[in-house]
């Protein structure tokens, strides 16, 4: 891992209670939930990034087989606490590598943590553990640039974030064997500025 993908990972672990506190906001992703379903109806779902279990429980409302990862033991504890009768590993996106392949996957707000120099190496891991035509769930962040950003409501830990502009990302999509079924937006506030992607893999 890089130095500035280690310094978000301990800024996760040590802030995980409040981040959990500040980011519980339930069905954050609105509507962006209801299409995964109609692409998805039902199946094995991986979510890449669980980070404290809110998405999770969206997911497995919907009727899913779900499997929450994390780099973050801290947050994967949170997640487990919040989702007592579901799965969860503690497993860096870089290293899944499951047996059986699953038929869609979830992966909001984490590629955001990755410098741009590994996402190829990140979709592909996501993209070898789902089978042919799976459906995904993609969401970054909008704007130029990756820098490591103080967040002071959660006493000024430091984590990597990295932005994208659609077009830079789509690319990025196509060359790694992803369709985009759906581009969406959604600006919640000047620092966050939500790009989504429904998308399907080869």
């Amino acid at each position: 891992m890089t130095t500035e993908e280690l310094t978000t990972l301990a800024s996760y672990n040590t802030s995980a209670k409040e981040w959990t506190k500040d980011h519980w906001t339930p069905k954050f992703w609105g509507d962006n939930f209801d299409y995964f379903h109609e692409l998805l109806p039902t199946g094995r779902v991986l979510e890449v990034g669980c980070g404290s279990g809110r998405d999770a429980q969206e997911l497995i409302k919907l009727g899913y087989d779900y499997l929450g990862t994390d780099i973050a033991g801290e947050l994967v504890k949170e997640a487990r606490k919040n989702n007592p009768e579901a799965k969860f590993e503690q497993i860096s996106l870089y290293d899944l590598d499951f047996e059986r392949p699953f038929d869609g996957f979830w992966c909001a707000a984490v590629l955001i943590h990755l410098p741009k120099k590994r996402i190829d190496e990140a979709l592909q891991a996501i993209k070898s553990n789902m089978r042919a035509q799976a459906i995904g769930f993609i969401a970054i962040k909008e704007g130029e640039g990756e820098r490591l950003e103080a967040r002071p409501e959660l006493s000024d830990v430091e984590f990597l974030f990295t932005y994208y502009k659609d077009d830079e990302f789509r690319e990025i999509l196509a060359r790694n064997g992803i369709a985009t079924i759906k581009k969406g937006y959604m600006p919640m506030s000047e620092r966050s500025k939500w790009l989504t992607y429904h998308v399907q893999s080869e």
